[in-house]
């Protein structure tokens, strides 16, 4: 079996870039909600309006929630398996020491 090789900096890297993922999504629903109450309050009156506004708190928003959890539960699985994988490298490392 290979030896598996791990670049720890990348692995950080990926974590991150999955929290600032979950972040950005959070504005983006935050931007959209500023869109929707806009809508109601007059920049798209009648039916129209008001199924624009609830296209995006219901649909888009609840849907961007979601992706915001899977990148939130990706960013501390990868960070997860990072600890994992150090405490076992130094470990293992440990039994090699005299």
């Amino acid at each position: 079996m290979p030896d598996v090789q791990m670049d720890y900096d990348l692995m950080e890297d990926m974590a991150r870039l999955f929290r600032d993922g979950g972040q950005m999504l959070e504005d983006l629903m935050r931007h959209m909600e500023n869109v929707a109450g806009r809508l109601e309050d007059g920049a798209l009156m009648g039916k129209g309006g008001d199924a624009m506004a609830d296209a995006i708190r219901q649909r888009l928003n609840s849907r961007l929630a979601a992706l915001q959890d899977k990148f939130n539960e990706l960013g501390m699985d990868v960070y997860g398996a990072l600890v994992d994988l150090r405490d076992g490298d130094t470990e293992a490392a440990s039994r090699f020491k005299g």
